[in-house]
């Protein structure tokens, strides 16, 4: 039975007026592989690519945050998109060794993560998608994704976009946190707000703890910190509790402003880095 296509124009008009899309028409997997073919060959569709980890989080967050936080965001901005997107299934595991002191963390070797993130990037190409979105969730991928892109660039002559979903809203998140530098670091007030607002049900209220490390002019344990060098050393040696920052300023009203100003980022970026091509 062939498959059936749209006519181009009336296509074109359902993308424009489809601004605020179901959870089940950005999910990759949802689809069957006929929608797909004709999803990829007409719309010329943004894929996001999901990055996370298993590990510890500390007393009060449950081990699936990053990858819980990095997919919840990635279904949110594929409904906000001002182009068609659609979010593949979480990679779920990540490069997590320093945690591996805490029970149930899962780690893979740096290899087995760039061949899986690679491999999955090339079936995308394989297939048609020439629009791939990276979107990290752990600070422990964050050098190893960026090696990916570019062995994808080289092999492919095709450009994924890599981002650190915090690294966008470094301009604005000095108007949302109440903490001081060293705050916002693991299981912290930015990741506990967040977990509050998507997934209340795997934060344990009564067990958070602040745990605050001093900063030098060279290097502070914070996603927005401007450090001045990179350094190895186990969790534990930074904390026997798990987390690092300040969750007891948490809530679920910050986690919505949180991500309601990544959302906006990823939108704004979106259109900045494709909105001047032709869907297909």
């Amino acid at each position: 039975m062939p498959v059936s296509r749209r006519r181009h124009g009336s296509l074109k008009e359902d993308i424009r007026k489809e601004r605020v899309r179901t959870l089940s028409n950005v999910l990759w997997s949802s689809h069957t592989t006929y929608e797909l073919k004709r999803i990829i060959e007409e719309e010329n569709p943004i894929v996001i690519v999901t990055v996370g980890a298993t590990e510890q989080h500390g007393t009060h967050l449950a081990i699936n945050t990053d990858t819980d936080l990095g997919f919840s965001l990635a279904q949110r901005v594929a409904q906000a998109s001002p182009i068609r997107t659609l979010v593949l299934p979480p990679v779920w595991s990540g490069f997590s060794p320093h945690h591996m002191d805490f029970t149930g963390t899962i780690t893979l070797r740096q290899s087995t993560l760039f061949a899986m993130v690679n491999d999955i990037i090339e079936c995308l190409i394989r297939h048609g998608v020439e629009r791939v979105l990276l979107l990290n969730s752990h600070g422990g991928n964050i050098s190893l994704l960026k090696t990916v892109v570019d062995e994808i660039g080289v092999q492919h002559g095709i450009s994924p976009v890599y981002v650190t979903y915090w690294n966008l809203i470094s301009d604005v998140i000095g108007d949302i946190r109440e903490s001081e530098m060293g705050g916002i670091s693991h299981a912290c007030e930015l990741e506990t707000s967040l977990k509050m607002l998507f997934s209340p049900e795997d934060v344990r209220q009564e067990e958070i703890r602040d745990v605050m490390l001093d900063s030098t002019p060279y290097f502070g344990n914070d996603m927005f910190a401007p450090n001045k060098y990179g350094v190895y050393k186990p969790f534990k040696a930074w904390t026997e509790l798990g987390q690092i920052g300040a969750p007891s300023l948490a809530s679920k009203e910050k986690g919505e402003r949180i991500a309601d100003a990544i959302i906006a980022k990823f939108a704004d970026l979106i259109q900045v880095v494709w909105g001047g091509e032709e869907a297909k």
